[in-house]
């Protein structure tokens, strides 16, 4: 009986260090520096790679303006609802005036990050003390975000490919 007990606690806590070893979002941050002949420019290339090893849809997008420390609610309702322009993000949804238009840094881009999947943010730049897009990258659960506007979000307006290569001034 005791080696029973003995071989179900271990496969027990074998299988939860296991579960516990894993983050359900895991960024990784990869910078590189070379020198560009053509352009005469050090080039600093930062990756920042986003994977999701939990069973739920994350959203990320980037924020015109730096995060800092805002509420989940209060970046959703920035993006989604406030009005940049003659109309908010929400309202171009349900007019369909996204439909012909190529995606907009900080208006219009939004990343569906499913379950097992891996989303790379590339930001290319020439000053190394530069961190314009640090702080403004969001991400929230789908679901959460889905919640707060009492909509589902259709497919056609996430980003498809599995990264995307941004640049500073």
């Amino acid at each position: 009986m005791k080696t029973i007990i003995y071989i179900f606690f271990s496969t027990f806590l074998f299988c939860a260090m296991d579960l516990n070893a894993q983050c359900q979002i895991h960024t990784d941050t990869i910078s590189f520096c070379y020198f560009n002949g053509i352009t005469e420019q050090t080039q600093i290339i930062d990756n920042y790679q986003i994977t999701n090893n939990s069973n739920e849809d994350y959203l990320t997008w980037v924020s015109l303006v730096p995060t800092n420390n805002k509420s989940n609610i209060e970046l959703i309702q920035d993006f989604f609802k406030k009005r940049k322009g003659d109309f908010s993000l929400i309202e171009m949804m349900y007019e369909n005036l996204l439909d012909e238009g190529p995606i907009n840094i900080g208006y219009s881009f939004i990343k569906n990050i499913t379950a097992g999947k891996t989303f790379s943010y590339f930001i290319a730049k020439t000053d190394i003390k530069s961190n314009l897009y640090q702080g403004r990258i969001v991400l929230i659960k789908k679901k959460e975000v889905e919640q707060y506007l009492k909509i589902q979000i259709d497919e056609k307006y996430f980003f498809k490919l599995p990264s995307i290569f941004l640049t500073e001034k």
